[in-house]
């Protein structure tokens, strides 16, 4: 009786994954994820996906005012979505290469240490991404290659390069570093991100977020940085008046 209403409920699963992969045909919803050692357009379009996208706001305990909300900047969206690749002839799939081609084509996109870019035809999702989980299993013995794939965003850094990858049609990924860099000391933002501020385009990327915890700890330890001073941030110190604040 159990192995009975299990078969039940795998065919119940696989209708509504049916109906809703025609419901994304009808829309004419398309998903396309294409990389450095080429591209897949699924030929079965997930029934659903999810994005994710936070922006970590931060709850501050303030003496004398309580707790506050201090807005965050936004982070980086997440992408979730599953469907097959089928190894059967259905009506609703598009043309189709074999399962293990797609499986591969994404493998070798996830290893290739180059973003990716994700597009759904219909919506406004045209993103350049990680590839952060690569799932896949046969279940039913049809040959068909039912997967799940997480996405993470991939953010470019100002300016970017001008030589463009032919695939993604994206441009290179550099950071742009200044020999000095002016700041001013205002009370509309959290200390350390006022840190981070100031330690942004004076060194590589790796070493921004370093420097700018342990300017914020050496601010801290000096009881603060009075209001509308004018920081001057270079490749080894911060200053202000010529004075040393902090040096790297």
């Amino acid at each position: 009786m159990s192995d009975f209403f299990s078969s039940i409920g795998k065919a119940s699963n696989m209708l509504s994954s049916i109906m809703g992969v025609l419901n994304s045909a009808e829309n004419g919803c398309v998903f396309t994820l294409s990389g450095a050692n080429g591209s897949v357009e699924f030929p079965v379009s997930p029934a659903d996906f999810e994005v994710t996208n936070p922006y970590n706001n931060e709850t501050v305990n303030i003496y004398s005012l309580g707790d506050i909300n201090m807005m965050g900047r936004r982070g980086l969206a997440t992408m979730e979505f599953s469907s097959f690749f089928p190894a059967q002839d259905y009506s609703f799939a598009q043309p189709a290469e074999a399962p293990y081609t797609y499986v591969n084509t994404i493998k070798k996109m996830a290893e290739s240490r180059q973003p990716a870019k994700i597009s759904i035809s219909g919506t406004d999702i045209s993103l350049p991404v990680t590839i952060e989980n690569f799932a896949f299993k046969e279940q039913d013995s049809t040959g068909d290659v039912y997967f799940s794939l997480s996405l993470k965003e991939y953010r470019y850094i100002t300016p970017t390069s001008e030589q463009t990858n032919q695939t993604t049609g994206m441009k290179g990924r550099t950071a742009e570093t200044v020999k000095e860099k002016k700041t001013v000391w205002t009370k509309a933002m959290h200390a350390l991100d006022k840190a981070q501020k100031a330690m942004q385009k004076t060194t590589s990327i790796v070493n921004q977020g370093k420097r700018a915890l342990g300017f914020y700890r050496a601010i801290v330890k000096s009881g603060g940085i009075p209001l509308g001073t004018v920081l001057t941030t270079t490749a080894e110190a911060v200053k202000s008046g010529g004075k040393s604040l902090y040096r790297f």
